[in-house]
């Protein structure tokens, strides 16, 4: 079986290829994206929770296929998180907010169509992502089961939720992956506007030691930018 990290490499090594044997211009750009999440306890109810907006920071090659395709793929630096107002649920105490950090890698197959003088680009394609951690905190004491972690601290990502110093709260796995689409408008050759959807397909609730506790949790996205083709 392929594991995440496996993918990983294998991405990576693919994109290296493609950049070594194809006609490629770099992209860079940046934008304010709008992340939530999808939470649900292990009898099916979902967690009402709201989005929170987050720096979004990425660099990547257009690899040209045809004169209408091209693969990009993107390094990316993602502020992502969610908040939840009212009442606990899966651990959250009352006004809880969480804010955390991704290294992503998109990999986008993209159409080109020909507007004028300028081009409208849709973009397909899946994402991997590691978890950095991240900040979090709440109106009241958060409890993990019957222990107590305090009111804020530390995100962290790991497999394990039990295994955690005192405010630090595990919010999920490490590795996230998923499915995306793009919407681009290049205009004068160079300048980029964008608009994206990302939706998290892992499950990133941890396991509390041997046991599993039937929960869900799905990241997802929307986000606007602002970039420059070279």
């Amino acid at each position: 079986m392929i594991t995440i990290k496996k993918l990983s490499l294998l991405l990576c090594l693919s994109v290296g290829s493609f950049l070594v044997h194809a006609q490629t211009k770099w992209n860079v750009k940046a934008g304010l994206n709008f992340s939530n999440v999808d939470a649900k306890n292990k009898d099916g109810n979902k967690a009402n929770t709201e989005s929170v907006g987050g720096l979004y920071l990425g660099i990547g090659p257009t690899i040209r296929m045809s004169e209408r395709f091209a693969i990009e793929p993107a390094f990316v630096f993602a502020r992502r998180g969610f908040e939840r107002k009212e009442g606990k649920f899966i651990g959250w105490g009352e006004n809880f907010k969480a804010n955390t950090s991704y290294l992503e890698l998109p990999i986008d197959v993209v159409f080109n169509s020909t507007v004028g003088n300028d081009q409208l680009q849709f973009g397909l394609g899946p994402y991997i992502a590691y978890g950095l951690g991240g900040k979090w905190k709440t109106s009241e004491e958060v409890y993990m089961d019957d222990i107590g972690i305090g009111n804020k601290g530390d995100i962290k990502f790991q497999n394990d939720a039990s295994i955690a110093d005192y405010g630090d709260y595990i919010l999920g796995k490490t590795f996230d992956y998923g499915a995306r689409a793009k919407v681009n408008y290049l205009f004068r050759g160079h300048y980029l506007f964008g608009m994206e959807f990302q939706k998290g397909i892992a499950n990133l609730e941890s396991k509390w030691g041997d046991y599993k506790t039937g929960r869900s949790l799905r990241n997802h996205s929307f986000g606007i930018s602002l970039g420059y083709k070279f």
